[in-house]
């Protein structure tokens, strides 16, 4: 039987039930373990057997009595802890060595504990996962936790030696560091798996005592040091406290002790560190300091709020700095713009420095320092004018030489405070201003130079901004073109006179010579000035006004010229000046009144023969020169607020006023501020204009002009849907039903699948129909007499198409309905149908087809809803013709395609029928209801089938009487006609797939084709007997009598064939003749021997015998011959009966059809 069972199958074995262990026996094993626990906790377990205490072990659990083991076992260590390891530790604690006995006790209880764990892991595995107790090591752990740790005095001297300890260390004495480690680490293990013992006993007294002995270390650093000492010693603090954490506590602890000293030293000391006197940010900023800096930056930057502080008083700083530069230069102070500039450049490359090797490039000190530049640089409302002539001072020739990289960075620097700039508009002004005294006195310093400061200007602000600055530059370059042409011109034709000359020149100064009584000098001066000296000539003074009356110079450039003569010490004035108002004020010229009087300075002294009076250069416009500017630029400032509004309404057509300002804010900010105030002034301007318009329902609300026109609409809109419900019919009286007109619009026949029996149509359908909740008079709301709504927000009728095989059913578009102010309303809705067409295919491709679309309501009886036709049924006015179909009554060419012959016919159907009906259903037989069918009568147009299936199918029945021409001997009659065959069966297959699967008729086509198949497979056959009468011979087969009359005398007259003529060789007449008198001879007269007389026996017989041969063979060369000739006959016959065949049965079928229409 052994060698019958399968090897390796699974066994089952029944566990034998455990026998109850004797009292006695348990007791004397448990004692047994006790004693060995004993010696494993006082270190005495060399004698002991490992495998005999687990089998003991395993013992007690496997019999059931895990629980005396489990708590025998909390008894015996209880007791270990409480005699043996609490009174050590206690004695210790009268003695130093506190923590070296702690620390020796935990160890060797943790080692006993893994030895007796070893002992008795089957208990941890059984009994301890069954009754959900702690495992036998951490039993240990949390015994001596409770016995030991947690006893009275013990938790707080360990606690307190801790502390000091580590207290004594802050205080610079040396510890024995990894006794508070082992302890720090033991309390984390007591935790098991946790923190809570390390967090009560050591962690929490720990953390609060720190905050006490940081907050008065803190306050002891502030009085005895300054802001620097004070972070070196907090950031020496924080080294320390870091070292300390991570060589002997939990790593946990390192981040918490790092947030309390942050708190204690820095947050709540931040204000004092950032403002200390003589020490603080505002000192280290005076002073220079980036190291002291950055190490405050990097010790604020530990705490929330720290770095915000410092970068305030940073700010405050730098706010004070540059409102001081530009108060100087109001007060006059500053010496010129082009020093305002450079000082703003110096005080930002200070900063710039300060923020990347103090602040380490820090985004939010980035940030202040860019608003504080921003705000201060704006103070000033001249400073575009000062930033573009400082890059006129830059930029024009007798400037201080630099190189070209210099040049490129001071003009980087520059671009620096154009960011900061508001009023770029400003800017733009002034700075085309000088650029065109530059290019038009020759005096910028190079093209390349001024085209960059350009292409900085551009990326800047864009194309739009620099467009007019380039274009000086075109028209100079056109300027200079001119000149050359004709000056080229000019040296051409020599012959030629120019009246004048049309290069443009400088006037030249004019040298006048004044006489001294001790010396004599010749002055230099413009035009201007000597016009005003030469008047001195007449009188020893002059007032100002007198001045501009004779000269008539232009008041800007004569007060320049007149202060250039006047300026300077009193020695070296031209022309002295006596005033009675102030000569001097806030401007940078002084000023002139028209009764200041001139007279020549009769003390003026030069030590050069030669003097050169140049004229005096205004540092910036003057006052009234500022005001005539700032005009133009707020004219232009109108027109860009103008410009935005318009944008921003033509985009959004109706906003609130304020996100409006909000709007047009964002949109010109990068070229200037403008003004809440000016833009609402602007707005206002707009609405006068009748570019725009309040909503008369919220003055707050701006929009677009032609909105306004909505407005009556809107409540007129309000006003009808007021209490509409659309769930209601729209009639007066309920008891009445409602007239709905439908009228349909046939836009094109899209399709028609004969296949499956469908047509679909795109149409349009016309509804029409009065709700009576939906009128009002026109004059009450501005003359409007119609309003469109969504579908979807009145009463339509449930109009669907019953006959529809549309998945979607309900193919209609939601178009708007069309209100009327009579309550009549208009619904047009597009649609692309799939309906059902019963498909008549008798007269396929030349079949007509009748489609009706049956339109009806779904839920709504005769009585509530009466459907009828609207109109005149049907609406071809948009119809666009079907290259496959054509409707009834339009005029097209007939084709007749076998005497292609073409004719014009029109077909007289005038109109498409439109019947109503009502019919009662079997779900609702006491309900009628009505319906309405647009019927369509369609006409299939046959030019495609006729030329691609019927004119093909033709000639390939006419090839099959090719077969019957074909000589027999080509050997590809059959051939040819299976071919043929094939074809047909082809087209066959084709005409299948396009007709519809019905039994109820055979399509016209059909019958065609089935009819040529009939006359091709009957070719295949008659070919067949033709080759078989052919290759027949006298020995298989031998003709018959009547056959032979047949088929070789009576047809071959009848259809006129005439055999060959029989042809006898002459050779062979003459053989005859000569061997016929042999054959007939029977004896001759002469004795013949006996070898003559056998020679001519057997040449006699041999002669008989090819006499008899050619016999045979013309014979049998005759019958084949004869079946030939009938093979021939037969395909005559063939042929004509064929061809015969071919065309009645074409004629025929095609004579049966009812139309032919290309």
């Amino acid at each position: 039987m052994k060698a019958h069972k399968k090897e390796g199958c699974n066994k089952m074995r029944i566990r034998a039930f455990p026998m109850n262990m004797d009292e006695s026996y348990v007791e004397s094993t448990w004692e047994l373990l006790r004693g060995a626990i004993q010696k494993i906790q006082i270190q005495n377990n060399s004698v002991l057997s490992f495998e005999e205490l687990y089998r003991n072990a395993y013992t007690l659990v496997l019999h059931k009595h895990g629980d005396k083991l489990y708590n025998g076992l909390r008894e015996v260590i209880t007791e270990h802890l409480q005699k043996k390891i609490r009174m050590d530790v206690l004695k210790a604690m009268k003695n130093s060595n506190f923590l070296e006995v702690l620390n020796d006790a935990w160890n060797e209880h943790t080692t006993s504990m893994i030895m007796i764990r070893d002992i008795l892991m089957y208990m941890d595995r059984v009994y301890v996962s069954q009754h959900s107790v702690d495992p036998v090591y951490d039993l240990g752990l949390i015994l001596f936790r409770d016995e030991v740790i947690r006893y009275d005095g013990i938790r707080d001297n360990l606690s307190n030696t801790l502390l000091n300890m580590i207290m004594a260390e802050r205080h610079g004495e040396a510890i024995h560091m990894l006794s508070v480690k082992n302890a720090c680490l033991m309390l984390m293990a007591l935790g098991i798996h946790a923190r809570t013992v390390y967090e009560e006993d050591f962690e929490n007294p720990f953390l609060q005592q720190s905050a006490e002995f940081f907050r008065e270390e803190g306050l002891r650093y502030l009085s005895e040091n300054n802001a620097s000492a004070y972070i070196q010693k907090v950031q020496q603090r924080i080294n320390e406290e870091s070292i300390r954490a991570r060589h002997y506590l939990d790593a946990m602890t390192e981040v918490k002790i790092i947030k309390v000293l942050e708190e204690e030293l820095i947050s709540k000391n931040l204000r004092i560190i950032v403002d200390m006197e003589n020490s603080g940010v505002i000192h280290m900023l005076t002073q220079d300091r980036y190291e002291d800096l950055n190490a405050m930056y990097l010790l604020l930057k530990r705490v929330p709020n720290g770095l915000t502080v410092m970068s305030s008083a940073m700010s405050n700083y730098l706010r004070q700095q540059g409102t001081a530069l530009v108060h100087e230069l109001t007060n006059g102070i500053s010496t010129s713009p082009v020093q305002f500039i450079e000082n703003l450049l110096s005080l930002k490359s200070r900063f710039d420095q300060f923020l990347s090797q103090a602040f380490e490039n820090d985004s939010l000190f980035r940030r202040v320092i860019s608003s504080d530049f921003e705000h201060f640089f704006n103070l000033n409302p001249s400073s575009p004018e000062y930033l573009s002539l400082f890059i006129d001072d830059k930029l024009k020739k007798g400037s201080k030489a630099m190189s070209e990289s210099d040049l490129e960075n001071v003009m980087d620097r520059a671009m620096i405070l154009f960011r900061h700039l508001q009023e770029k508009d400003v800017f733009e002004r002034y700075y085309k201003q000088h650029l065109a005294k530059r290019l038009l006195h020759t005096r910028s310093l190079a093209d390349d130079a001024e085209k960059s400061v350009i292409a900085k200007l551009r990326m800047e602000c864009g194309c739009h901004f620099t467009s007019k600055i380039e274009g000086m530059f075109k028209d100079m370059q056109l300027s200079a073109t001119i000149n050359e042409n004709i000056r080229n011109m000019r040296d051409a034709h020599p012959e030629f006179a120019l009246p004048i000359d049309f290069s443009a020149s400088l006037l030249k100064n004019l040298n006048i010579t004044v006489d001294q009584k001790k010396h004599k000098h010749i002055l230099c001066v413009s035009t201007y000035q000597m016009c005003i000296l030469m008047l001195f000539n007449k009188s020893n003074q002059y007032t100002y006004k007198e001045i501009v009356e004779q000269t008539a110079i232009p008041e800007k450039d004569l007060k320049r010229a007149l202060l250039s003569l006047i300026f300077g010490k009193s020695t070296q004035q031209v022309l002295c000046r006596e005033s009675k108002g102030a000569t001097t004020t806030g401007d940078r010229l002084p000023v002139l009144h028209e009764e200041d009087v001139f007279r020549v300075n009769e003390e003026f002294s030069s030590r050069l023969f030669r003097v050169k009076i140049q004229t005096l250069l205004a540092k910036g416009e003057t006052v009234p020169e500022q005001r005539e500017t700032r005009g133009k630029i707020e004219e232009e400032r109108k027109l860009e607020v103008e410009a935005a509004i318009v944008r921003i309404m033509k985009s959004r057509q109706r906003l609130g006023h304020t996100v409006l300002l909000n709007e047009i804010v964002n949109q010109l900010k990068h070229r200037f501020m403008p003004s809440p105030i000016m833009i609402k002034k602007r707005i206002e301007g707009l609405i006068e204009r009748d570019y725009l318009s309040r909503d008369p329902s919220d003055y707050n609300i701006v929009c677009v002009l032609g909105l306004l026109a909505d407005y009556n609409e809107q409540i007129l809109y309000d006003d009808l849907l007021r209490g509409y419900n659309i769930l209601e019919r729209p009639v007066s009286n309920c008891s009445k039903p409602l007239v709905v007109l439908l009228e349909l619009v046939l836009f094109q026949i899209v399709d028609v699948e004969e296949k499956n029996q469908l047509i679909q149509t795109n149409i349009w359908l016309k509804f029409t129909w009065y709700d009576y909740n939906l009128k009002w008079n026109p004059e009450e709301y501005g003359g409007i007499s119609d309003v469109r709504f969504p579908a979807g927000k009145i009463w339509k009728p449930d109009v669907l198409l019953y006959n529809n095989v549309d998945p979607n059913f309900d193919p209609y578009y939601p178009s708007n309905l069309v209100v009327y102010s009579d309550g009549k309303i208009n619904w047009i809705p597009p649609a692309i149908v799939r309906s059902s067409c019963k498909m008549d295919v008798t007269w396929f491709p030349f079949d007509d087809q009748t489609c009706c679309l049956k339109f009806g309501s779904w839920t709504y009886n005769d009585r509530k809803l009466v459907l009828e036709q609207g109109g005149n049924g049907w609406d071809m006015s948009e119809y666009i013709e079907n290259g496959e179909w054509l409707l009834v009554g339009e005029v097209r060419i007939v084709c007749c395609l076998f005497v292609f012959l073409f004719a014009v016919s029109q077909f007289t159907t005038a109109d498409y029928p439109v019947r109503r009906t009502v019919k009662l259903y079997e779900c609702c037989p006491d309900e009628p209801y009505s319906d309405v069918k647009y019927c369509l009568h369609i006409r299939r147009r046959t030019l495609y089938y006729g030329f691609n299936l019927i004119i093909p199918s033709l000639l390939i029945s006419l090839m099959t009487l090719l077969g019957f021409i074909l000589p027999v001997e080509s050997g590809e009659k059959l051939t040819l006609e299976i071919t043929i065959l094939l074809s047909v069966c082809v087209f066959l297959t084709m005409v299948s797939q396009m007709t519809p699967s019905t039994s109820e008729a055979v399509s016209l086509i059909g019958v065609f084709f089935s009819s040529h198949m009939i006359v091709v497979s009957a070719s295949v056959v008659f070919n067949v007997i033709v080759l078989n009468l052919h290759y027949r011979t006298q020995d298989t087969h031998r003709m018959g009598v009547w056959t032979r009359k047949v088929l070789l005398d009576w047809f071959p007259r009848l259809l006129l064939m005439r055999r060959p003529l029989k042809s006898n060789s002459n050779i062979h007449n003459d053989i005859r003749n000569d061997l016929e008198p042999l054959l007939n001879r029977k004896e001759t007269p002469i004795q013949r021997t006996n070898d003559i007389c056998h020679l001519l026996e057997q040449l006699i017989a041999d002669v008989r015998y090819i006499r008899e041969f050619v016999k045979n063979e013309e014979e049998e060369q005759e019958a084949r011959n004869d079946w030939k000739f009938a093979a021939m006959v037969v395909d005559r016959i063939c042929l004509i009966a064929f061809s015969f065949v071919i065309l009645v049965s074409t004629i025929g079928i095609f004579s049966s059809s009812p139309h032919i229409t290309v």
